[in-house]
């Protein structure tokens, strides 16, 4: 975390999303820290860590829609074609850069879940569970399955986190909208391995 306390992290982090944020995407992200918070606590995660990741996830989300494909060929963010055709996947990972930078955030499994939460991952880490599953569970969403993956969240991380990614592909589906690829990645690596980590990994 370079020179910074995570204290002091927290706080920065705080003040960059309220600068770069509307107050309604702003009130997002600190239901979303709460949410977060209170996941890691309830699953033995280092809360302190999944708090600052969920400040920074949202950080970029209200960038011109014609700014992030600039800022990621600057800033050497890797993207592909869904990224190309709708740029604002892009905000997870300009928003982890953003963090690194700003803010000297170096921990990869902080930057890695703030890359990760849009669409999710195969092999996520349990910071990354934690935040996509927040993301989807804060206590404004209101879907027809929410308050059972809020009851499974209470229990088992990756259980919910499966049922948070099925249910989110399935809403995409119906909508007639291609699936990214990472999100049935994410979910058949879910399904397959029951959202167990590789062996090493915590």
């Amino acid at each position: 975390m370079g020179n910074r306390s995570i204290a002091e992290l927290l706080t920065a982090a705080d003040e960059l999303a309220k600068s770069r944020l509307s107050e309604r995407r702003y009130a997002h992200t600190i239901r979303v820290a709460d949410t977060a918070e209170h996941l890691a606590k309830t699953h033995n995660l280092d809360p302190e860590r999944t708090r600052l990741a969920a400040l920074i996830h949202d950080a970029a989300r209200e960038m011109k829609k014609d700014k992030y494909l600039r800022v990621a060929e600057e800033w050497n963010i890797p993207y592909g074609d869904f990224e190309r055709e709708n740029p604002k996947l892009l905000h997870g990972p300009v928003a982890a850069e953003l963090s690194r930078r700003e803010l000297g955030v170096e921990d990869g499994e902080i930057l890695d879940a703030v890359r990760e939460h849009t669409v999710g991952r195969a092999e996520m880490g349990d910071i990354s569970l934690a935040l996509y599953l927040a993301d989807k569970i804060e206590p404004e969403r209101d879907y027809p399955s929410v308050e059972k993956i809020r009851e499974m969240a209470e229990n088992d991380l990756r259980a919910a986190t499966t049922e948070a990614l099925r249910t989110a592909i399935a809403f995409g589906e119906m909508r007639g909208k291609t699936v990214h690829p990472a999100s049935r990645e994410a979910l058949n690596w879910l399904d397959e391995s029951d959202g167990r980590p590789n062996e090493g990994m915590e």
